[in-house]
């Protein structure tokens, strides 16, 4: 299929990108600038130069493309609104194409706390305030069926894997620098994670084959409390220690993000394992800190 990534540079992004490609996709990458696109251009995926603000910037030349995946995330004061365009753009682009697809990337912070209980795909959705407007976001995605497109919307968990790390490797930073790995909160709250490289493989097996209108979580197996995930990352950087940093400073620093950080949640990626025969490859990041962190700190 001809498909177009955007956010194609970053850390997740570009992953799905050349997973895509090497699927044997006709792949093109939304990036904002080229110069950081090398590593995609390199392996043969085109780089279409634009802005998610400025569909009529790149529209001519993702014209054509059989599918969209939208992985791009802009954290701004405007990212809210930057996200809802790029759903309408979808619409523009895949409209009347035979076998239009959308790729709409939520996240499992729209479910909320699960206090303690697995949450699959039916589970009413109580979002973190920031991602309060995601709901919605989903919905309009969704709703794409009505123009005749397959559109599907994965719930990814907090990613980490390769040299940038994700979330947790601000776990082997602040133990690199400080001498303990410092987490928001008491640590005894569960974070649903999944590796880059699995998450990658899902989205082409979303854009292959889900069914239109489905929603699917995206999780490794491990359910481990944010305290064991923190130590881990101590004794990977050669250190053992954690730190806490109370919940309401967290949130003086980092406003609703730090609320997002301390939810304690269990999810469950049981649907994608049976209906898309999604098996991940990296199911314990504690097991696995060591490699994390060699791989991160080479980079660093």
């Amino acid at each position: 299929m001809k498909v177009l990534v955007t956010g194609g540079t970053g850390y997740i992004g570009s992953a799905v990108a050349l997973r895509l490609k090497k699927a044997g996709h006709d792949v093109s990458a939304l990036v904002r600038s080229k110069e950081k696109g090398s590593t995609l251009q390199a392996a043969g995926i085109k780089l279409v130069e634009g802005d998610l603000g400025n569909p009529a910037g790149y529209a001519a030349t993702a014209y054509g493309v059989q599918a969209i995946v939208h992985v791009a995330q802009d954290h701004g004061p405007g990212g809210v609104d930057l996200d809802r365009k790029a759903i309408s753009t979808a619409r523009e682009l895949l409209r009347g194409s035979v076998g239009g697809t959308f790729i709409y990337t939520s996240g499992i912070w729209v479910l909320g706390d699960t206090a303690g209980e697995l949450a699959d795909e039916k589970r009413p959705l109580k979002p973190a305030p920031a991602v309060a407007w995601r709901p919605a976001h989903e919905q309009a995605a969704l709703e794409l069926a009505k123009d005749g497109i397959r559109a599907v919307v994965v719930r990814p968990g907090i990613v980490y894997g390769g040299s940038a790390g994700g979330i947790p490797a601000t776990l082997f930073g602040t133990a690199t620098k400080h001498g303990s790995a410092q987490m928001i909160g008491e640590g005894n709250n569960h974070w649903p994670l999944v590796h880059r490289d699995d998450l990658a493989e899902l989205y082409v097996r979303l854009v292959e084959r889900a069914p239109a209108g489905s929603i699917f979580h995206a999780t490794d197996a491990s359910t481990h409390t944010l305290r064991e995930i923190a130590e881990a990352c101590s004794r990977a950087a050669g250190k053992g220690e954690v730190s806490v940093l109370p919940v309401d400073k967290a949130r003086a620093q980092m406003g609703p993000f730090a609320d997002a950080l301390v939810l304690d949640q269990k999810v469950s990626s049981e649907k994608a394992r049976t209906e898309l025969d999604w098996r991940p490859r990296h199911e314990d990041f504690v097991a696995e800190a060591g490699k994390l962190y060699a791989e991160w700190h080479a980079a660093q």
